[in-house]
């Protein structure tokens, strides 16, 4: 196959760069910026419709007249279709009408930072794809005043407005008879089916909003088949569960209850325990005066309780703040790192929670662990069986990470610094020193907040071992 496929590949490697020198690229019309936009955001727009149209923008896609070639056309469809997977840039987004969602600004970023785009291929075959020293910068300065003037980094020390990480807010508005009763029944054991397990078994508010177990434990100690995630800050997930399955914190309260491996309840008998408590009527009826007590008003309350467990002042916080103390010079250093490696995944207020990603981006996580491959281990694929979503998870929080071990799916690593490892490789094919390992362990380490204006005590993996 190789030599009946080399001929046309060399023709058309060939042919591409003579195509442009002939100004055969097919380019379209300039999108103008809004009147109204900034001087940076009118050099940016340029130079992104210039360098990035071709593939990050179905239906503004340059075709040239090679287009229907064969082979061409298979590599730019593709080129095309994993482009506008991790950004899509619209007609609305050049002139400014719609502004780019944080984790967009960061995956660019990570793009100019890396110098991962336009890829090698691409590059091989239009010489002048490639950004320039001053378009880079551009386009960095454009992503700062974006982040500078976010709602998100209202909190931000000036100096630090335009980073890619956002303190927690101090304070959340929040429904406190809601919360209330909220709290009360995240710890009732009567939403199980045998009246042992509530919600806080599996995401211990002592214990990083998990269970610190690398599975859970259900109902006549069924262990189950993913790790737990924190249930810390899990507002700001744009879904919940490792798969995304649950659209809000109410869709997930719902479904560990009904779970037989889980809680192994029947919602029906739930809400008829539940109303033979007098305190539980009142408040109920109080709160929600047309529906009482429901399924629906149970899940409500208790996810009005999760909007709470957000875990602001951590150190990282304080120096966003602008506290230069709170963090010292290798964890300064790991953020650094963190940066350059982390961030395009990693961004936010909570560091991730924001996007989907493959588990094994650059190198076979699966085969590096062993063992074989389970459910669980194909990720959102078991949500839309579409099959380019295998092995893709939710990119957890990293907000108190150290006490959220095991890490990963699985739970298959202790220590925090073996996952870092292990991500550097699998995520980014880096092997990182010993002691950048450190820096960015130490980093991670800054981002353990509070609850309820008190620290979050850290209990080491070998402590609870």
């Amino acid at each position: 196959m190789k030599k009946i496929y080399l001929l046309p590949v060399a023709a058309i490697a060939i042919f591409l760069p003579l195509s442009n020198l002939l100004g055969l690229s097919g380019e379209n019309e300039p999108i103008p910026a809004l009147a109204s936009s900034s001087q940076s955001f009118a050099v940016a727009t340029k130079i992104l419709q210039n360098k990035c149209v071709d593939c990050h923008s179905p239906g503004l896609t340059r075709m040239p007249i090679y287009a229907q070639l064969p082979i061409a056309k298979q590599l730019m469809a593709t080129d095309i279709a994993n482009a506008s997977a991790r950004l899509i840039l619209s007609k609305a987004v050049y002139s400014g009408e719609e502004t780019l969602p944080p984790l967009m600004l960061a995956r660019i970023e990570g793009a100019i930072t890396s110098n991962s785009m336009p890829p090698h291929l691409y590059l091989s075959m239009h010489w002048e794809g490639s950004l320039t020293a001053d378009e880079k910068l551009s386009l960095l300065k454009w992503i700062a005043e974006e982040r500078e003037k976010s709602p998100l980094s209202q909190d931000s020390t000036k100096a630090l407005k335009a980073e890619p990480v956002q303190p927690l807010p101090l304070t959340v508005a929040v429904d406190p008879k809601k919360v209330a009763l909220g709290d009360q029944l995240f710890h009732d054991t009567s939403l199980s089916g045998d009246n042992t397990l509530s919600c806080a078994s599996c995401h211990g508010l002592t214990k990083g909003g998990t269970d610190q177990a690398k599975v859970a434990t259900g109902i006549r100690g069924q262990q189950g088949p993913i790790n737990t995630p924190t249930v810390y800050n899990a507002s700001y997930n744009l879904a919940q569960f490792w798969d995304g399955r649950a659209k809000d914190l109410q869709a997930q309260a719902a479904g560990p209850v009904a779970n037989p491996g889980e809680m192994g309840a029947q919602w029906d008998d739930v809400v008829t325990t539940l109303k033979q408590v007098p305190a539980y009527q009142s408040a109920f009826a109080e709160l929600y005066p047309e529906l009482g007590l429901t399924k629906e008003t149970v899940t409500d309350a208790i996810a009005g309780f999760e909007q709470s467990l957000v875990t602001a002042n951590s150190r990282f916080d304080q120096y966003l703040r602008g506290n230069d103390h709170s963090i010292n010079a290798n964890e300064k250093a790991g953020y650094a790192l963190f940066k350059d490696n982390c961030a395009s995944c990693h961004v936010g207020p909570t560091l991730g929670g924001l996007s989907y990603e493959k588990m094994g981006a650059k190198r076979d996580y699966f085969h590096r662990r062993g063992g074989p491959i389970t459910e669980a281990d194909l990720g959102r694929y078991n949500v839309t069986h579409d099959d380019n979503d295998r092995h893709v998870f939710k990119v957890p929080t990293l907000r108190n990470i150290e006490l959220t071990f095991p890490y990963f799916h699985d739970g298959s690593v202790r220590e925090l610094a073996d996952a870092v490892r292990i991500m550097a490789k699998v995520q980014r094919n880096k092997d990182f020193k010993p002691e950048e390992i450190d820096d960015l362990v130490a980093f991670l380490k800054t981002l353990t907040g509070e609850y309820k204006g008190k620290s979050l005590v850290p209990i080491s993996a070998t402590e609870s071992k």
